[in-house]
């Protein structure tokens, strides 16, 4: 018995392709993943890697960029053609945006790391790219299972009534689970949206929380000036990725103001808002992201960049960002007790010269009702708290940030037993550096 059970869990435990042409490189990824339930296969070229792909059901690919013979991302290209499904990442040697950029366009890579990689940051990248897999499998299962299922209902249907309305029973059984599957892919899609903003954010420091700010403001004002659903949550997406483009950019850059960089400097930064078009743009459904992106840095007088878009040609999308933008930069750079009328005073100023008088009055609206979601509610009190006294109905009032400062939860999100669950794991894996602070009522229970 003990046997067979052995047997069922070694057929569970999904295949990992390491390629590398350093064999302590890829012992050390072994070794990595000794621990968890997969099982890794190794291979030294892209060649042997695609004779393996050949014989195995693989659930995630990770390919080294520089190799002889075939780099990663003619692998990955050729790789992608044996196995779909597989998910592809990128491991380089160096933080290199066009690499990666390939490697994403021609590869349909998932991500990229750097070596030297960070363990954790490595097994967490291949957990959720095995679980990407198994979702998407499962998608295709449904489908075929419901396209099974529906030829089966045209066969029987002069036949047998009563049959055909317990199939179709069973059909609006698995449509129910189709649809459910497809929220969760579309959740898993937002959820990395976050994180990635959140990353943004680690490589530049001059900002707090800024790309969840933006996305706030961003997303009040098109609801305001009634855009519709799909437009709005476009916007919101654009709005937290806006700056995903500075991922490329030397940290010489990122630690000055515009004002002080050089001519070669600026020509640097200029390419950051066509760079996170580039990143994003493989990826379908963020197309349009992409080209609010793009344009978040035009002005309306014609002077921005990177296109000299003037007006009405920019993107209503672009527009509000760029506004959202200014206001919460504003804010970060002027603390004290004036920072909020200074940030509304720097906003003002650039009116009809880099952005849009028309979305003023909404975008100030919308600000000052943001500012006051800021404030303590009403009889609380601040406490600093365990994540394991945590209960739902709190509201945070610092932002919470892993011991490496990822920013995981922002000030005056409201606690539910999702959120505190997803707390709990990261702690585990990063664990915090304090407390959670969160605004309690006297009356509220804690664990």
């Amino acid at each position: 018995e003990k046997i067979e059970m052995n047997k069922v869990r070694k057929q569970e435990r999904l295949k990992i392709l390491m390629v590398d042409d350093e064999e302590n490189i890829l012992s050390s990824l072994k070794r990595l993943f000794f621990d968890e339930n997969y099982e890794v296969l190794t291979a030294t070229s892209g060649i042997e890697g695609l004779e393996i792909l050949k014989n195995n059901e693989v659930a995630a690919i990770v390919s080294d960029q520089k190799m002889p013979e075939m780099s990663g991302t003619e692998f990955l290209a050729k790789a992608r053609k044996i196995s779909p499904d597989s998910v592809r990442i990128v491991l380089t040697g160096y933080a290199d945006t066009k690499i990666a950029t390939d490697a994403i366009n021609k590869g349909k890579a998932y991500g990229f790391l750097t070596k030297p990689w960070d363990d954790n940051d490595l097994i967490i990248t291949i957990k959720n790219a095995a679980d990407r897999y198994g979702l998407v499998r499962e998608n295709t299962r449904l489908t075929e299972l419901n396209k099974k299922q529906n030829e089966e209902l045209k066969k029987w249907n002069a036949k047998l009534g009563l049959y055909v309305q317990q199939q179709t029973i069973d059909l609006t059984f698995q449509n129910e689970e189709l649809k459910k599957l497809n929220e969760k892919l579309v959740k898993t899609l937002k959820d990395s949206v976050t994180a990635f903003s959140n990353l943004i954010e680690l490589r530049d420091k001059t900002v707090s929380s800024h790309s969840n700010n933006v996305a706030a403001i961003s997303a009040g004002i098109a609801k305001r000036i009634s855009l519709g659903v799909s437009e709005i949550e476009t916007i919101a997406v654009a709005a937290q990725l806006h700056d995903i483009g500075k991922i490329g950019l030397p940290d010489i850059v990122l630690s000055k103001g515009l004002e002080e960089l050089s001519r070669e400097e600026m020509e640097e930064y200029q390419k950051h808002p066509v760079r996170g078009q580039a990143v994003v743009d493989f990826i379908e459904p963020l197309g349009t992201t992409g080209v609010l992106i793009r344009h978040h840095h035009e002005w309306h007088n014609s002077s921005g960049f990177p296109d000299k878009l003037k007006g009405d040609n920019i993107p209503m999308g672009s527009r509000i960002i760029a506004m959202a933008d200014q206001f919460d930069r504003a804010l970060s750079k002027n603390p004290g007790p004036q920072a909020v009328e200074k940030a509304f005073d720097k906003v003002h100023s650039l009116l009809g010269k880099q952005l849009d008088p028309s979305l003023y009055e909404v975008f100030g609206e919308v600000a000052k009702e943001r500012m006051t979601q800021a404030l303590p509610p009403n009889d609380t009190f601040e406490m600093e708290l365990r994540v394991t006294e945590l209960t739902p109905g709190f509201i945070i009032s610092k932002e919470v940030r892993s011991g490496t400062g990822v920013l995981l939860l922002g000030r005056g999100t409201i606690l539910d037993g999702q959120k505190i669950e997803a707390m709990k794991r990261r702690a585990s894996i990063d664990p915090f550096r304090t407390g959670v602070y969160v605004w309690a009522r006297k009356d509220q229970k804690m664990i």
